[in-house]
C-alpha cells in the first residue's frame, strides 16, 4: 500500500503551449470563422472545421509531426483546444483540400479588410516535396527533386505580393514543368482580385523562357524581371563578351560597404532582343514556331565575395573530376556535378570509333572560372535604375526563405497522407501557417522580428498548470520573449506566475490589427 501511494518522481504537472495566442488572435481578428462555417455546413460534420484548421495551424508551428501524433500528443497540450479525433482530422483535411483555393481566397479577402495589397510586383518560385512511397500515384510523380531524392514528388508554386506576403499557391504533379504555372497563377490572381494595372513578374532563371516573356509583355501587358543563365548556349559569344567589358562605353557602377570594401558592381544596356518558342494549335495539333522581339534592359552584376565562393566550388568539382583518370573508374564512381568538367572522346578526327579517351575539359573549366561572380538580369522595365532592378530581383530570397520555413520549420515533408484531397489539405495548412507568420512579421510587427523568432517564441512560451488553474511560466528563451513583450506591450510574458485570468486574457483580449 505504501508503495502504491508513494509520490512518483516522474509525476509532472500538465504543460500547455501558450505561445499560439498570437496566431489565435490573428485568426480571430481576420474573422474567417463565419465563412468557414458556411462552407462546412453542407457536410454536417460533428466537429468545427474552423477549430480543426486553427489547431492544425497552431500544431504545425509549435510541434510539426504526423497527423496521428498531432492529435494524440499536440492537441491536448494546446491551451484552449477542442477535442478533435484523428478520423475527423483526415475527413476535415480532405474536405478543405478539395477546394483549397477557396480558403486562400477567403484569407486574402479578410487580409484586405486591414491591409491594401500591393500587386505592382509579384514574386514567383516553385519547389517540390517528396513522399515515402515506392510507386508514383496521382499528382505524386517522379521528377527532378530539389533534394535529389529518387522518390515520387509533388510540385508547389508560390506567389508573393510586392510586400512579400503570400498571395497564392498552386499544387501540381511532380513530373510537370514549373514554367507554365507563373502564367497561370498571375492570370488567376489578376482576374480574381480585379487587378487592371501592370504587374512586374519577378522570378529566377528557371522560369525565364520565351513563352513566359511573351505571356508577360505581349498577352498580359505586364512586365518582368528574370535572371538569365550566362553559361551554356543561352548567350551568344558577343553577349558573353559584353559581360566582361570595362571601358568608356561600358561603365560599371561600384557599390561599397560601410567599411569601404566593394560589395558588388553593376552595369546595364538597352537593346532589342529576339525570342522564339514552339506552340501547338489545340485544334489541329500542328506545331509552329512563334518569333517576337522585345526592347529589354540587361543588368549584369559582379560580386567579388560570390566570385570567391564560386571559384572554390568550381575547383573542388574540377579536383574531383581529375581523379577519374580512366573510363572504367568513371563508370564505377559517382561523379555528380563534376561530370561537366570531363570530356570523353570515342571517335578520331575521321569519325572512326576508338577506345574512349577521358580527359579534363579545360575550356569548360576556364570559362566557368572566368564568369564566377557574374549574374545577369533581364527586364522589360526600361525606366528602372539598375540598382532598383538588382534590389527587386534579390527580394526573391524571401520566397526561398518561405520554402525553407515550410520545409524545415513547418516540416511539410515527407507527407504522411495519401488521398489527393488530404494531401492538398495538408499543404493548405502549411501555406496558411506561413501566411499568418508573414503577416505577423511584415505587417503587424513591421519587420522588427523575423518569422524564425516568432516560431521560437511560440514553441518556447509554455506553462505548467497548477491545481488552482494558474500557470507557472516555464519558458526559457528570454531573448525572443523580450522582443514579443516590447512589440505587443504585454508586460507579463516573462512573469513566473500567470493567473488563469491572465492566460485567458492573452487569448481573448490581445489586439494585433
Amino acid at each position: 500500500f505504501a508503495e502504491d501511494t508513494r509520490p512518483r518522481a516522474f509525476a509532472a504537472p500538465v504543460e500547455y503551449n501558450l505561445g499560439h495566442f498570437l496566431l489565435h488572435t490573428l485568426l480571430e481578428e481576420l474573422n474567417v470563422k463565419e465563412v468557414i462555417g458556411i462552407l462546412a455546413a453542407q457536410m454536417r460534420f460533428q466537429f468545427s472545421v474552423y477549430d480543426m484548421i486553427s489547431q492544425l495551424i497552431f500544431a504545425r508551428v509549435i510541434h510539426p509531426c504526423s497527423k496521428s501524433k498531432t492529435v494524440s500528443t499536440v492537441f491536448p497540450h494546446l491551451y484552449g483546444s477542442s477535442p478533435i479525433s484523428e478520423d475527423q482530422v483526415y475527413d476535415g483535411l480532405a474536405f478543405v483540400g478539395e477546394t483549397y483555393k477557396k480558403y486562400i481566397e477567403l484569407f486574402n479577402h479578410c487580409y484586405e479588410q486591414h491591409y491594401q495589397r500591393d500587386l505592382s510586383k509579384a514574386f514567383f518560385d516553385c519547389t517540390n516535396y517528396y513522399f515515402e512511397i515506392d510507386l508514383p500515384c496521382g499528382d505524386r510523380q517522379k521528377g527532378p527533386s530539389k533534394e535529389n531524392r529518387h522518390v515520387p514528388i509533388i510540385g508547389q508554386a508560390l506567389l508573393l505580393d510586392a510586400d512579400l506576403v503570400p498571395v497564392a499557391m498552386q499544387m501540381y504533379p511532380g513530373n510537370e514543368s514549373e514554367k507554365p504555372y507563373i502564367r497561370k497563377l498571375i492570370e488567376e490572381m489578376k482576374a480574381r482580385y480585379k487587378v487592371s494595372g501592370k504587374t512586374v513578374q519577378v522570378a529566377d532563371k528557371g522560369l525565364n523562357c520565351a513563352r513566359n516573356i511573351y505571356a508577360a509583355v505581349k498577352e498580359a501587358d505586364d512586365g518582368y524581371i528574370f535572371s538569365k543563365s550566362i553559361r551554356g548556349t543561352g548567350l551568344s559569344a558577343k553577349e558573353k563578351q559584353w559581360l566582361l567589358l570595362d571601358n568608356d562605353a561600358n561603365v560599371w557602377e561600384d557599390h561599397m560597404g560601410k567599411d569601404g570594401t566593394l560589395l558588388y558592381r553593376l552595369k546595364s544596356c538597352v537593346d532589342t532582343f529576339t525570342y522564339q518558342f514552339k506552340e501547338t494549335d489545340p485544334e489541329t495539333g500542328k506545331e509552329t514556331i512563334k518569333r517576337f522581339s522585345v526592347i529589354e534592359k540587361r543588368i549584369v552584376s559582379y560580386n567579388p565575395a560570390l566570385a570567391r565562393k564560386q571559384r572554390a566550388e568550381i575547383m573542388k568539382m574540377a579536383d574531383k573530376a581529375a581523379d577519374f583518370t580512366t573510363y572504367k573508374r568513371m563508370t564505377q564512381e559517382e561523379l555528380g556535378e563534376s561530370v561537366k568538367y570531363i570530356k570523353i572522346t570515342n571517335k578520331d578526327k575521321n569519325g572512326k570509333k576508338i577506345k574512349p579517351v577521358v580527359e579534363m575539359d579545360q575550356a569548360k573549366l576556364e570559362e566557368d572560372l572566368k564568369y564566377a561572380g557574374y549574374n545577369l538580369m533581364v527586364t522589360s522595365e526600361l525606366d528602372m535604375e539598375p540598382l532598383q532592378v538588382y534590389q527587386t530581383y534579390h527580394s526573391l530570397w524571401k520566397i526561398e526563405e518561405s520554402f525553407r520555413i515550410t520545409k524545415s520549420y513547418l516540416d511539410a515533408r515527407p507527407v504522411y497522407v495519401q488521398k489527393k484531397e488530404t494531401i492538398y489539405g495538408h499543404f493548405l495548412i502549411c501555406y496558411l501557417s506561413l501566411f499568418l507568420l508573414r503577416m505577423l512579421e511584415i505587417k503587424v510587427f513591421k519587420n522588427e522580428i523575423s518569422s524564425y523568432d516568432l516560431i521560437a517564441f511560440m514553441r518556447d512560451f509554455r506553462g505548467a498548470r497548477e491545481k488552482d488553474g494558474s500557470f507557472i511560466n516555464i519558458s526559457r528563451n528570454q531573448s525572443v520573449n523580450e522582443k514579443i513583450k516590447k512589440l505587443t506591450g504585454l508586460t507579463n510574458l516573462d512573469a513566473l506566475y500567470l493567473s488563469e485570468k491572465e492566460v485567458e486574457n492573452l487569448f481573448k483580449s490581445c489586439m494585433l490589427l
